[in-house]
């Protein structure tokens, strides 16, 4: 069975490697040449050395050559370019496989969840075959065989338990479910609550207000799940506060990463540039504002960060706006 990656980021190179190592003809695909020939040539991923690239791992700047045979498509790009990238798997005739998305966002401009995105530009042939795997996951970790249990979803549970499969190792959990707008949202929202949750730590504070964002960061994200079709429990399960726990707390979320260097008064620009790798949330949170705003969904905490890194507000000036907002009952909404 040939599996096609898309993107030979971090996620990307260990789920190549997972499934490598489950004996699947596993072939990358990468757009950059000269990142192709590092890669080829160390056979390591400089953010990941302790990992050796299996050799059953075929990485290559040609995407028809990648996509050939393949039986599945695992889509690891950035949210940014998922539209871009899916136009060219259809250009390339490769629209009927199964294709799972792994990647975490939503769309600018558009507002668009990245399943949708999908089924836009891959078209009719792609109906009922499109899902995402999602869930806590650092590739640091997972590339270390450390027991992880991540979510797949599909709007067809039989896509999810496919995708569930195939990924499935003795340490790769997977867990199945048919909430598909809901998982995506859940995804895409918690890189926003980690900004927020890494300014809180790079301005000194403690426990106590991170227990608060991540708190307050899953009501807000539920409300706005409410208000376009999502179950409620899926934002308490591993989509959900699983992912936006680890992604909050841990040294190797990027997002944390970037929010803490944006409290310790780093400007956005140069905290994106000392993070080295995609800031997910960065690129998500005026869309998360926006899609608030447009549903009437109360979300003070992204649009706290969206202040601060686009409207010029200081963390310190966002705190106080948080705290001092109107008083009133924990589960209002």
């Amino acid at each position: 069975m040939k599996i096609a990656v898309l993107a030979a980021g971090t996620w990307g190179i260990t789920l190549a490697s997972l499934l490598a190592g489950k004996g699947l003809d596993v072939h990358v695909w990468e757009f950059a040449p000269e990142v192709v020939a590092e890669l080829n040539a160390k056979r390591r991923h400089p953010k990941l050395p302790h990992l050796e690239i299996p050799p059953a791992v075929v990485i290559s700047s040609d995407l028809p050559a990648v996509l050939e045979g393949s039986e599945a498509i695992a889509c690891v790009v950035p949210a940014e370019h998922m539209r871009a990238t899916c136009r060219l798997v259809l250009e390339a005739g490769y629209s009927e496989q199964m294709f799972v998305i792994c990647s975490k966002g939503i769309e600018r401009g558009t507002h668009a969840l990245l399943a949708d995105v999908a089924r836009e530009e891959l078209g009719a042939a792609a109906e009922g075959r499109i899902g995402v795997l999602s869930g806590p996951s650092h590739a640091e970790e997972v590339s270390k065989g450390i027991p992880t249990a991540v979510t797949s979803a599909a709007t067809r549970l039989e896509v999810a338990e496919r995708i569930r499969d195939l990924f499935m190792t003795p340490r790769f959990r997977i867990y199945t479910q048919t909430d598909l707008v809901g998982v995506e949202l859940a995804a895409a929202l918690k890189n926003v609550i980690a900004i927020a949750c890494g300014t809180s730590d790079g301005l000194g504070f403690g426990d106590n207000s991170k227990a608060a964002l991540i708190t307050r960061g899953i009501s807000e994200i539920a409300r706005l799940g409410a208000k376009m079709g999502a179950r409620p429990e899926t934002f308490f399960g591993l989509a959900g506060i699983g992912d936006l726990v680890v992604t909050c707390m841990s040294p190797h979320s990027r997002n944390w990463k970037f929010g803490s260097l944006i409290g310790k008064g780093m400007a956005p620009d140069a905290a994106l540039k000392e993070v080295g790798m995609v800031v997910e949330g960065y690129y998500t949170v005026v869309a998360a504002a926006e899609l608030a705003r447009s549903t009437g969904t109360e979300m003070p905490i992204t649009e706290a960060v969206a202040a601060v890194l686009f409207h010029g507000k200081t963390p310190i000036e966002a705190v106080s706006a948080l705290m001092l907002r109107e008083p009133k009952s924990e589960m209002q909404g």
